[in-house]
């Protein structure tokens, strides 16, 4: 893998690859990953995502962002793409928006590498979102972050996986042909919702591995469907907005502070059951690398990245109370990231 990430920052280093200055304040970015959209059948894990994924699209238009859609976005290892296409008109106009007010960046996944040919985007993809739409395997987006220049490097995040990459054709006919049937008869989902947002397998672990060494960079990609957010799990968020409420004198303080408490014990409890060794480890270590999660839970939430106001945070649509506005699960400074080094 580590190699593989390499190529790709020799690829941006050789002009293959884009570059590009972003201001955060004309606006924000936020990064969505992985809506898998399909057919609208039993097999299509987007469609109870559909309704949270407008909203947010609605909501993060009108507030100036820039839109990122970070791989497999539709579904092409069990559908056609005319077929996908065909089934989420809205979501799609949604998405147009963005790209006509050029605040669009489209990176292509391991399900979705159809968009990798050039030929196939102007056919298919650019009649529904412009004209001008190119996808792209990564971007670089540089960014001021108080006095340095955060760079940030958007990748889909599968490259040099075994099945997703490797052996990229033995995983579609396993995948159109096994999982597909199975799935459109039982309806089920293996995505499970986002609970914690720790370094939990092998791939994350090792793609972080990789965002350490490098200097001056973070790396923020998908492909997982689990969200990472180091050094940001929700216990340390909770133990952070706890220090900062100190000793309440009012009610509704000391109401906060309790509810803060149970939550946090609530949430070590269960880490301490289902973490790995390497899990607990690691959640200490440098904050250079995210995971936007996925936009197909099975509960119909998505997570994504959203950086905005100085800060880079892991956001949950909807929210505790099911309305259609983001919940901030973890968030950090980008300022503070840079002169602490944790992407140096």
């Amino acid at each position: 893998m580590a190699a593989a990430l390499d190529a790709v920052l020799v690829r941006h280093e050789a002009g293959e690859a884009p570059v590009a200055t972003f201001d955060p304040s004309t606006g924000g970015l936020i990064v969505f990953s992985d809506q898998h959209k399909g057919a609208r059948d039993g097999a299509d894990d987007f469609r109870r995502s559909e309704r949270a994924y407008n909203a947010a699209l609605a909501y993060y238009f009108h507030k100036g962002h820039t839109l990122v859609e970070l791989g497999d976005v539709e579904e092409l290892w069990e559908e056609m793409p005319s077929v996908v296409i065909g089934r989420y008109p809205r979501t799609f106009e949604l998405t147009r928006r963005f790209q006509d007010a050029s605040r669009y960046w489209r990176i292509f996944g391991n399900h979705d590498d159809l968009w990798s040919f050039p030929d196939a985007v102007k056919r298919l993809l650019r009649p529904m979102i412009g004209e001008n739409l190119e996808v792209h395997e990564s971007v670089i987006l540089e960014l001021p972050a108080g006095e340095s220049t955060c760079r940030l490097l958007l990748v889909h995040g599968h490259q040099g996986s075994i099945m997703s990459d490797v052996y990229a054709p033995l995983a579609r006919v396993l995948v159109r042909w096994l999982w597909r049937p199975v799935q459109r008869l039982t309806g089920w989902s293996p995505n499970t919702p986002a609970r914690s947002w720790d370094l939990r397998n092998t791939h994350n672990r090792a793609m972080h591995r990789w965002a350490e060494q490098q200097e001056g960079l973070l790396l923020l990609a998908g492909h997982t469907h689990e969200p990472v957010f180091v050094g940001g799990s929700k216990a340390e968020q909770l133990e952070r907005q706890i220090e900062e409420i100190g000793n309440p004198e009012s009610a509704a303080g000391r109401s906060r502070l309790a509810a803060l408490s149970a939550q946090l014990e609530w949430t070590l409890a269960a880490r301490d059951d289902q973490e790995s060794p390497e899990s607990k480890t690691e959640r200490q270590v440098s904050n250079a690398y995210f995971n936007t999660g996925c936009c197909c839970y099975r509960d119909g939430d998505i997570t994504g990245i959203e950086i905005a106001d100085g800060q880079i945070r892991l956001v949950r649509w909807p929210d505790d109370s099911g309305d259609p506005e983001p919940e901030v699960l973890a968030f950090a400074d980008l300022a503070e990231l840079m002169e602490s080094g944790s992407a140096d």
